[in-house]
């Protein structure tokens, strides 16, 4: 179990973790909670968006778990554990995420004003991973909140390290279900139109693996895309499209103008935002339904 003591002023904290992995993927997430330094009326919820409930076990005695198993669902899930939390604020987590042990005592080390529902910690990506694919995401900050696309409209933010007033997330129904990719943006999107507002803690940081294959990163591409057309559809066109075959040729341009300088890896990474580029195209074009368990 994670160590608890005093809050020292801040507020309480229910932390709602989705999980959909394997059982050993479920023993890293138990790792990652119990390093966690909690105070008095802070709790540890996952909910478990597998068939089978396979964290339910491993994870009994470290955290509250519920199984979330209507829809596979991240969102879902969300939803689901936030359903029993009784902390003032909810801090939102991935699974695969490594906390700072102080990360919620980082999130308040400065009051929040009475009108911001969201704080929007940092996620760093894991500067030890070796390999091209790592290197290729840290350069080009995927994951970061404050570098990342997210920031650019400073009021969205990502569910991957995500503290949510609990007053506010209720007010507006939580986060829409029966989608796979865009309901952190949206539940950002929400709670800026109804006079709440979102404030930045740098301080606030959990690692995020970098993504595994390049399959994987075209995947989530992919997904990203068919998020941003939801969203498009349900907000206005407001998410960053570049054109295709502009945004191709002048990756290839600049993929082979940084081959003749020597900069090999560098026009590599050009042609994986060529790739990148094709994937979120093709995503966008493609329903953005949940699956079923």
């Amino acid at each position: 179990m994670s160590a608890r003591s005093p809050r020292r002023g801040r507020p309480s904290v229910s932390v709602v973790v989705p999980f959909s992995g394997r059982p050993d993927e479920a023993m890293r997430l138990r790792a990652a909670l119990e390093r966690l330094e909690l105070g008095e009326g802070d709790e540890l919820i996952v909910a478990d968006n597998t068939a089978r409930g396979r964290a339910l076990e491993v994870l009994d005695e470290a955290a509250t778990t519920v199984h979330a198993d209507r829809e596979a669902s991240s969102y879902h899930a969300r939803n689901t554990g936030a359903a029993i939390a009784t902390g003032e604020w909810i801090l939102f987590m991935d699974g695969d995420c490594e906390p700072d042990a102080g990360l919620l005592d980082a999130y308040f080390s400065e009051p929040a004003p009475d009108r911001c529902a969201v704080l929007a910690g940092e996620i760093a990506g894991d500067d030890e991973a070796a390999g091209f694919l790592a290197r290729y995401s840290r350069s080009r900050n995927l994951v970061s909140q404050r570098d990342g696309l997210h920031a650019r409209s400073g009021h969205t933010a990502a569910t991957g390290n995500l503290m949510v007033r609990r007053e506010a997330f209720e007010a507006v129904d939580g986060f829409a279900e029966g989608i796979r990719s865009g309901g952190d943006i949206d539940l950002c999107l929400r709670l800026h139109a109804t006079g709440w507002s979102l404030e930045y803690r740098p301080a606030a940081v959990v690692v995020h693996p970098h993504r595994p294959s390049f399959r994987s990163l075209l995947a989530a591409n992919a997904r990203y895309g068919a998020g941003a057309r939801w969203l498009d559809e349900r907000h206005g066109d407001i998410t960053t499209r570049w054109p295709l075959i502009p945004g191709i040729q002048g990756s290839i341009r600049d993929a082979a103008g940084r081959t003749i300088a020597g900069e090999r890896e560098e026009a590599a990474f050009r042609l994986v935002d060529a790739a990148g580029l094709i994937a979120h195209s093709v995503g966008y074009r493609a329903p953005n339904r949940a699956g079923r368990l």
